[in-house]
């Protein structure tokens, strides 16, 4: 089965979220509860995911960084001088339960790449990060996210180094 067409839109105040449920306190009391003052307050970005008029995930950005280290050697920049690369961060990322396993969770990560890359035309960013839940690790490897070179494991701090990945596939498309 193909996943459903998705249509995006940034979290306004006209954005009902109150019915919206992903099986995870947490990420449901985000969005509910605090995913619009943090956008108000400048810390956070949250985009919804829409089937028709059906909120049906959504997704939250944040600048970050990652430690130089953390990043495998065939990564980053070769030579790279700064302990740091700019980085965005995936800081929630929810499929509705009713339409998990549909692929709804790789277009939105899809959408999510769509953007850091216009992003990337105006601020430098190099990295996508997630710290991903134990049970969403094989997901994001399955999208080329990689588990940082870090001692901490819950949660599993990943990364994609998107420009590498666009510059393979320029190579091999």
């Amino acid at each position: 089965m193909s996943p459903p067409a998705l249509r995006f839109s940034p979290l306004s105040k006209d954005s009902d979220v109150s019915a919206f449920s992903c099986g995870h306190a947490d990420l449901d009391e985000f969005l509910i509860e605090d995913s619009m003052e943090y956008q108000q307050e400048r810390l956070s970005v949250t985009r919804l995911a829409y089937v028709d008029s059906e909120i049906v995930g959504f997704f939250t950005l944040v600048a970050d960084c990652i430690d130089a280290k953390q990043v495998d050697p065939g990564d980053g920049k070769k030579g790279y001088p700064y302990r740091k690369y700019p980085a965005i961060k995936v800081a929630r990322l929810a499929t509705s339960a009713r339409y998990q396993n549909m692929g709804i969770g790789f277009l939105m990560l899809g959408e999510v790449l769509a953007l850091t890359i216009k992003l990337s035309d105006y601020v430098g960013c190099r990295i996508i990060t997630v710290d991903a839940k134990q049970e969403s690790v094989g997901f994001y490897e399955k999208f080329g996210f990689k588990r940082a070179n870090s001692k901490l494991s819950d949660p599993v701090h990943m990364y994609m180094d998107y420009h590498r990945l666009l510059e393979e596939e320029h190579l091999t498309g």
